[in-house]
């Protein structure tokens, strides 16, 4: 049997949530030079083997749903939300106001969700080197 897990990519615009999505799905091995921001959500499957210590489920089924930061999509967030069984929030420690608009995703998502702080994961996105902000 093939279990799906469900996982949202979730954080601020140009944060670098489609860069983590493809390095973990082993669509990319880093960032391209090129800013194309997601429109909506976009849903990138793969099949996982499990750890060791619960080999015995078989293989299953990991859906990242990379979804936009632009809180144009707002209204698509809750659908986006049904099922999902964890969350990896993204951010750039060097864009303004990162902290604010984390705050917002965190009653936006988890909060709404009724989703354990234990089903949460928090990645900093460090792509900008130059340190002067968001490019």
């Amino acid at each position: 049997m093939n279990s799906v897990v469900k996982i949202l990519v979730i954080g601020p615009t140009k944060s670098g949530k489609s860069t983590i999505t493809n390095i973990l799905a082993e669509l990319a091995e880093g960032p391209t030079e090129h800013y194309r921001p997601t429109v909506g959500c976009r849903i990138v499957e793969f099949e996982r083997d499990p750890p060791p210590a619960v080999a015995s489920f078989g293989k299953f089924t990991l859906e990242l749903w990379d979804v936009s930061g632009d809180f144009k999509y707002e209204k698509c967030w809750a659908p986006i939300q049904k099922d999902a069984e964890g969350i990896i929030f993204v951010y750039d420690p060097a864009s303004p106001n990162y902290e604010d608009t984390l705050t917002q995703y965190v009653a936006m998502f988890p909060k709404a969700m009724m989703l354990s702080p234990k089903f949460c994961l928090g990645m900093a996105n460090h792509h900008n080197t130059s340190g002067s902000g968001l490019p």
